[in-house]
């Protein structure tokens, strides 16, 4: 089979493929699944009916820098240890939304819990987790770990925090209806806005779960989440300004500047460092997006992104190819 393996990582330009079990022979479909679809976790021997046959089919769309997966699958047990995550060469971050069956899904020192049809639960590579699936039909959205990270003015919430927040989130009905459409809105989609849809898709999921979280946030915006959430509106509207600097945004919100810098830090990021994601996010978007007439420095303006040796670098350091080759890998 013709297919990229997603054990081995993300493909290095976008694609959108469907692979299965089905021309696989029957005694050998489970160790096919786990060997070229499972990533990062360690799954359990196959049980007599999974050793005698295994059904599962998944339909994909991936860059370098997304995924999204559409999955139908007899039922698996998969399990993210200490000691893969410090082996894993990848980091598992994303969203999952239970279309058929249900997980058992328990986080370390944490209780098990039961998603079922509807339900939605975070996957994080980072965090040791235990999932029993019966079998089911899913999709799998995955998320940017930086821009998670912004959203909060601490620490990240634990996934089943998270969990929990979007079970009672007004918006995670209007999420729920989008993912429930691919892989069917996709396949009409050229590649230029197959891309469009991954990038909408992992915005909508991060506004919904910074909404779910926004009600237990308490005080006026002068408290230090009210700050931090000021200081991320100003960047996000006007990443295109050169001058977009910690001290500008520290005179548009109204506080000093040891006091933003000590609001990023809390969050273990840095003033420059969350402008210079943002940017170089917008810049691949664009790339992604935009007009091929337009030269790729007009597209980095855009961004607020002037110097081009700099910029250049940066952004293969942040996405692992040039901006020539981002716009040409959306291109193929």
């Amino acid at each position: 089979m013709d297919h990229h393996s997603f054990s081995q990582g993300r493909p290095q330009q976008r694609l959108f493929q469907e692979m299965s079990t089905q021309d696989v022979a029957p005694g050998a479909r489970y160790d096919f699944w786990v060997s070229d679809v499972v990533r990062t976790f360690s799954v359990d021997s196959p049980d007599d009916l999974q050793r005698k046959d295994f059904r599962a089919r998944v339909t994909s769309l991936a860059t370098r820098t997304g995924e999204m997966h559409y999955a139908e699958s007899d039922g698996i047990s998969a399990h993210l240890t200490s000691h893969t995550i410090r082996n894993a060469e990848f980091d598992e971050l994303a969203l999952m939304l239970m279309l058929d069956g249900q997980v058992q899904c328990t986080y370390e020192r944490g209780e098990p819990t039961t998603i079922g049809k509807g339900g939605f639960f975070l996957l994080d590579g980072s965090c040791p987790t235990s999932l029993r699936f019966s079998r089911h039909t899913l999709v799998q959205l995955d998320l940017s770990r930086p821009l998670l990270k912004s959203l909060f003015p601490g620490v990240v919430p634990a996934p089943d925090v998270i969990n929990a927040a979007l079970a009672n989130s007004r918006l995670a009905g209007l999420l729920r209806d989008h993912l429930r459409q691919f892989p069917k809105m996709a396949m009409g989609l050229d590649p230029i806005e197959q891309q469009g849809l991954l990038n909408a898709s992992e915005s909508f999921a991060l506004a919904t779960i910074e909404a779910a979280f926004s009600t237990s946030l308490q005080g006026t915006e002068r408290s230090s989440a009210g700050l931090f959430a000021a200081a991320q509106r100003y960047i996000k509207r006007h990443l295109a300004v050169p001058e977009l600097n910690p001290d500008a945004v520290a005179v548009a919100i109204g506080c000093s500047r040891s006091t933003l810098y000590r609001l990023f830090d809390d969050k273990e990021l840095s003033v420059q460092g969350y402008i210079r994601e943002l940017r170089l996010q917008q810049f691949l978007h664009l790339l992604q997006q935009e007009n091929r007439a337009l030269p790729i420095q007009s597209l980095a303006l855009r961004c607020g992104l002037y110097d081009w040796p700099n910029v250049s670098r940066l952004f293969r350091q942040r996405f692992g190819m040039s901006p020539r080759e981002a716009r040409a890998a959306t291109k193929r």
